[in-house]
């Protein structure tokens, strides 16, 4: 390929031998899954995810005791 020619098909060849070689996964139990849900979080999180959805509770009942506002718009 000459300078400035553009590479329009793949000329390496590849083969799956890295694949074929690969030792299989290991399958997850049940403490490998909760610490990657625990990974992330901080120290507060479950605390204030309580927090958030005890705020969302009382704005629901807030707006239900509100009821339908009027407005001009249709």
């Amino acid at each position: 390929m000459s300078k400035g020619e553009c590479q329009t098909k793949n000329v390496n060849e590849y083969d799956n031998e890295d694949e074929l070689n690969e030792p299989p996964s290991k399958i997850l139990d049940e403490g490998d899954i909760a610490l990657l849900k625990t990974y992330g979080l901080g120290p507060y999180s479950r605390s204030i995810k309580s927090v958030e959805d005890d705020i969302k509770k009382v704005q629901q009942s807030v707006n239900d005791l509100v009821g339908i506002k009027e407005s001009d718009t249709g």
